[in-house]
């Protein structure tokens, strides 16, 4: 299918991190506008699609680099290169950044979805996510670029939910 070859960033050799621990690979550079909610989008790797768009939709394409993610919750789009518009149907995971995303996962490392820090929130009214997750990156490790459809960690993302949830 297709061929992945390992990055390195500034001495950070991705093959000698653990098994699926590669968040230090370098992100594509650039931005493009989505062509379906003209919001700028970030380039994603193609490792990425790589694991989670379906075999059907991956047979279809003759490569996977060149992609962009639309974060736009609104936006039916998911990933997009040219004229191709990949939607939830061709992922395997659900995308939470998406409207109606059940569940809505921000860490999909290790299982962090909207619906379980608001259940946290409510029982105690603060959430541990952030301080588990950092935790959890050191041993294990993540997998950010291959599990988060946004191809990039997840830390940001998490940050803002709960304070969205807090204010709420």
């Amino acid at each position: 299918m297709f061929s992945l070859k390992p990055k390195s960033e500034k001495g950070c050799d991705i093959t000698s991190q653990p098994k699926g621990h590669d968040c230090c690979s370098v992100q594509p550079k650039g931005k493009a506008l989505c062509p379906s909610c003209h919001t700028k989008a970030k380039g994603v790797l193609a490792k990425t699609l790589e694991h989670l768009l379906i075999d059907k939709t991956k047979e279809k394409l003759t490569s996977l680099e060149g992609f962009y993610f639309c974060k736009t919750p609104s936006c039916k789009v998911v990933y997009f290169k040219d004229a191709i518009q990949l939607t939830q149907k061709d992922i395997m995971v659900v995308v939470g950044h998406k409207e109606g995303a059940t569940p809505a996962t921000v860490c999909y490392c290790f299982n962090w979805t909207k619906e379980k820090i608001q259940a946290q929130l409510d029982e105690t009214g603060k959430s541990t996510a952030l301080k588990e997750i950092k935790e959890k990156m050191k041993n294990p490790g993540c997998a950010c670029e291959i599990l988060n459809p946004s191809g990039g960690c997840c830390l940001g993302d998490v940050s803002k939910v709960i304070k969205e949830l807090q204010s709420s």
